[in-house]
């Protein structure tokens, strides 16, 4: 007879060498485990489980009821577990919290319906783990992720309200700044007209400082707003022609400097996944810079292309330009880092924290190699490089 409970006088339900071989085994788990039949009196129990009832020894618990040893609240829940299972001959898997030396520890417990060769329901069997240690855990961990889900919302919310304090500065710096420097602007053009009439060496060189320096910040205030604004754009992404791109600004600097020689270099094509507006600030920021410091260069040269490095594609624009120290390589992608006089070559020093601001925007990288009077090559991906 299978899984057949012998009569209550007995130590076990089975025996002889199989008893004692399975006692072993049973007495060797680290769960507390248990045989109660169907009148709820206790065949078999393990020490682990007398201790877990404050019993010393576990034949203490041989043929006696359930609700003897349990106390009564635990009793009721075992109970109406235990004719559930003899009635349904499934399993079932609960928590329960007991009282463990007036300590209360979690237990997982799972109990099954033992039936004889005929299908008949028997008995129950059953084991408890302690995973008071386990639960303890999980319980730090959701305190730890809600502390963190609490401390991303605020920090979301202060993202918000220095976005909005960021549009404010934008519109402060595009109207209330914009419109003094035009007008000062205006107003030294219309001297400078006035003293044609009557030319002074000195006062036109003062106008026309004036004029050239308003100029200027009227640039850096488009500089500053164009790198204020690039967080706060929508990444679009799309399959782009950046070797179309480059093509056309180059074509624009060409427009504008129409007696310069520059030999350019550009493939067929170079198709990526990204914003074509944002890489359109990128590609305008690094060929201009090319075509700026190849000016005095005879016989310029201009490159943009692609190589793979394993699976990535990296994207290169070089030149043969007066080139930098390549121990400056990173801080130049800092706002307002020139290496090169302004009188040398103009800008504002914003260009290139702008472009890193646009690549990183990608998930990619940039980085620049170099050398004084060498050229200068720079690198870039729109994702990270495998």
């Amino acid at each position: 007879m299978r899984n057949a409970i012998p009569p209550i006088q007995q130590a076990a339900p089975w025996a002889g060498n199989d008893h004692e071989l399975l006692e072993a085994a049973l007495e060797s788990l680290p769960v507390a485990t248990w045989v109660v039949d169907r009148d709820g009196r206790y065949r078999y129990v393990s020490q682990a489980y007398a201790d877990l009832l404050g019993l010393p020894r576990a034949a203490d618990c041989l043929g006696r009821a359930m609700e003897e040893l349990m106390p009564p609240s635990i009793a009721r829940v075992h109970a109406l577990r235990h004719r559930q299972l003899l009635e349904s001959r499934a399993r079932k898997r609960f928590e329960q919290i007991w009282t463990v030396n007036g300590e209360p520890r979690w237990f997982e417990i799972q109990m099954s319906c033992l039936c004889n060769d005929e299908g008949e329901p028997i008995a129950v069997s059953g084991y408890a783990q302690d995973v008071t240690q386990h639960m303890e855990q999980q319980e730090s961990a959701r305190r730890i992720q809600n502390e963190l889900e609490k401390r991303v919302a605020q920090r979301t919310h202060l993202l918000s309200v220095i976005n909005e304090e960021l549009e404010a500065f934008s519109y402060s710096v595009s109207h209330d700044l914009r419109a003094p420097l035009r007008q000062i602007a205006g107003f030294a053009g219309l001297l400078e007209r006035g003293l044609a009439s009557r030319p002074d060496e000195a006062d036109t060189t003062y106008l026309r400082h004036i004029v050239d320096n308003a100029q200027r910040m009227e640039a850096l205030i488009g500089d500053l707003l164009q790198l204020a604004r690039i967080n706060q754009s929508s990444l679009l992404k799309g399959q782009v022609d950046l070797a179309a791109l480059a093509r056309e600004v180059l074509a624009d600097l060409r427009h504008s400097q129409p007696d310069r020689q520059v030999e350019e270099e550009l493939p067929t094509s170079a198709l990526a996944e990204c914003d074509a507006g944002l890489m359109r600030i990128v590609l305008d920021n690094l060929l201009g810079n090319a075509w700026k410091f190849t000016g005095g260069r005879a016989g310029a040269h201009i490159q943009f292309g692609s190589l793979l490095r394993g699976n990535s594609t990296i994207y290169f624009v070089r030149d043969n330009g007066a080139g930098f120290d390549s121990q400056n390589a990173e801080r130049m992608f800092g706002a307002f880092q020139r290496f090169h006089r302004a009188s040398d070559f103009p800008g504002t020093g914003i260009g290139l924290a702008t472009v890193r601001r646009i690549i990183n925007r990608h998930g990619g990288q940039i980085w620049a190699e170099s050398a004084p009077g060498q050229g200068a090559t720079f690198y870039f991906t729109l994702e990270t490089p495998a």
